[in-house]
């Protein structure tokens, strides 16, 4: 089936972060703080003739606010952030969690009717920390747990119970045209991207599979992984196969220069990047 899809990137909040974090040690060490976005994202559209549906990315911190009690400055809500592309939340019915760090996991809730598509060994992986002895499977403020918020697991197996969670066991076509691809064991145990088929060849959502372009140009992972950089490097290679080394398709989980490389414009506190229009839709960037 041929697809079709416009696509959008949204800062939802905004962060201050030692630039090694992002770009990986060596390379970024003492360079100071960036001023990081807090990304998800969303597409709409399908196969070509049939019914344009709406499917998000990833869900942000829930109310802004870290397990650890870190602020996140110009926080909005996923209703706030979609409305600005004409997208309501009660309507998505196709919720995608790349990983379940609560940067991408918190506010689940805001869609009320959506199934949420996990990888398996994302959530088996953070089952069995919460397992560890003591403080290293309780403790968010210890190295295991630092970026787990575990009122999203609250969240998620209700949902789970509600029969709300689809659960992939690798590389799968949730949608048309829309392909989730396992990145196991790279930024944490199950990771995903999705490539997006369209007209004009595939776009990639990764998530934090990719921090920044800067990691799959340069071929260098960030300093904050909780799996293995190796297999983030494999990642990369794949990446850039697919696109042809056209990274400017990919929308990165942190990157500031997403805003710069595509058109965008700031609605409420923060920037919409508009990565494509499908054909025959329309842009929704102010004119």
């Amino acid at each position: 089936m041929t697809t079709d899809y416009s696509i959008w990137a949204f800062a939802y909040a905004r962060s201050e972060m030692p630039h090694e974090f992002f770009g990986g040690t060596l390379r970024w060490s003492n360079k100071g703080v960036i001023h990081n976005p807090m990304i998800v994202s969303a597409i709409v559209g399908g196969g070509i003739g049939g019914k344009k549906k709406p499917i998000v990315f990833d869900t942000g911190v829930r109310g802004g606010v870290s397990p650890r009690g870190k602020v996140y400055k110009n926080f909005e809500t996923p209703d706030q952030v979609l409305a600005k592309v004409g997208i309501r939340a009660e309507e998505v019915e196709t919720l995608v969690l790349t990983h379940l760090h609560f940067d991408h996991a918190g506010n689940i809730a805001s869609f009320p009717n959506a199934k949420v598509y996990i990888q398996r060994a994302e959530y088996d992986g953070w089952k069995k920390v919460f397992k560890m002895p003591g403080a290293l499977g309780a403790d968010v403020h210890g190295w295991p747990l630092s970026s787990i918020n575990p009122a999203d697991f609250e969240e998620i197996d209700r949902l789970i119970a509600a029969g709300r969670v689809v659960f992939l066991d690798g590389d799968a076509e949730i949608a048309p045209g829309v392909v989730c691809r396992l990145a196991r064991d790279t930024h944490t145990f199950g990771s995903q991207w999705a490539e997006l088929r369209t007209p004009d060849g595939p776009y990639v959502i990764a998530g934090d599979c990719v921090y920044w372009y800067d990691n799959i140009e340069a071929m260098w992972p960030p300093a904050y992984v909780q799996g293995s950089p190796w297999n983030l490097i494999e990642t990369y290679v794949a990446l850039r196969r697919l696109l042809e080394d056209r990274i400017e398709r990919i929308v990165p989980g942190h990157d500031p220069v997403l805003f710069e490389r595509h058109p965008s414009w700031t609605a409420g506190a923060n920037a919409v990047a508009e990565l494509r229009v499908g054909r025959g839709a329309e842009s929704r960037r102010p004119s």
